[in-house]
């Protein structure tokens, strides 16, 4: 039998147009790619046999990508465990299964706008921007995830507001619960964060005062609940979000 010159690992996620644009990563031994709903690496097998941590860290890599997405986005993503296949040098191949089902969701593209001077030199690029600000997310969540336990308690809580909607604000204001137990007090983390007192208190309002079906208090609220309006929802969203920003250059600094 011929010797073995590729291990292949290959995910499969959905919705497959989670990504704007294909992503390809190289280091040393391997290469990943991540595009169309799959992710693809291709891996040395000196360096697959050598270092039993590869598969978890390339899906943490990959995972890493999706929650920078999540994070902007609020839409659902699944990832499938790696299947695996070696590829010998006589063009055949050896597969190794360990598949997980997906579950496809629908999502809505951007509106994106691209601004230009006079000259027709770009002032603005809403997709660039936006694109280059979820590698900059991905990069630090990469970094620091594994090591950190409140940054990756942030990140559980918020893939569970978008899986969970009818509890959202619950979930949302956990993130806010992760940085209070992380600093020890409202005081400590606006300063360490470089917030506002009002930056913090945002989510709080959200899930904890209004009569909302979604929020925290729902057997204290008086009268009818009310479901969130979707300004409301964006708000929180986009509160927490700016939240896990900081903790993220916070963690970097």
């Amino acid at each position: 039998m011929s010797k073995v010159v590729t291990v292949q690992l290959e995910w499969k996620y959905s919705p497959k147009t989670y990504l704007e644009e294909p992503i390809s990563i190289s280091f040393e031994g391997a290469d990943l790619e991540i595009k169309d709903g799959v992710a693809i690496a291709n891996i040395d097998p000196d360096l697959y046999h050598t270092d039993s941590s590869i598969r978890e860290d390339l899906t943490r890599q990959i995972e890493s990508r999706m929650h920078a997405v999540q994070i902007m986005t609020h839409k659902d993503f699944e990832l499938s465990k790696p299947s695996r296949t070696d590829i010998r040098e006589d063009g055949k191949k050896n597969h190794f299964l360990e598949i997980e089902s997906c579950v496809i969701t629908m999502s809505v593209g951007a509106v994106d706008l691209i601004v230009k001077d006079k000259n027709g030199n770009i002032v603005s690029d809403t997709k660039r921007d936006r694109l280059d600000k979820q590698e900059y997310f991905a990069s630090l969540v990469d970094k620091h995830r594994n090591s950190d336990p409140t940054l990756d308690q942030m990140l559980n809580s918020y893939q569970k507001s978008v899986k969970d909607p009818d509890n959202e604000l619950v979930y949302l204001y956990e993130i806010r619960d992760s940085l209070s137990e992380e600093f020890g007090s409202k005081t400590t983390a606006i300063k360490k964060l470089g917030i506002t007192s009002n930056e913090w208190d945002e989510i709080g309002k959200l899930a904890n005062t209004l009569p909302l079906k979604q929020g925290r208090h729902r057997g204290k609220a008086v009268g009818a609940l009310r479901d969130a309006e979707m300004a409301e929802l964006e708000k929180a969203r986009k509160s927490v979000a700016y939240l896990i920003e900081k903790y993220l250059e916070y963690l970097e600094a």
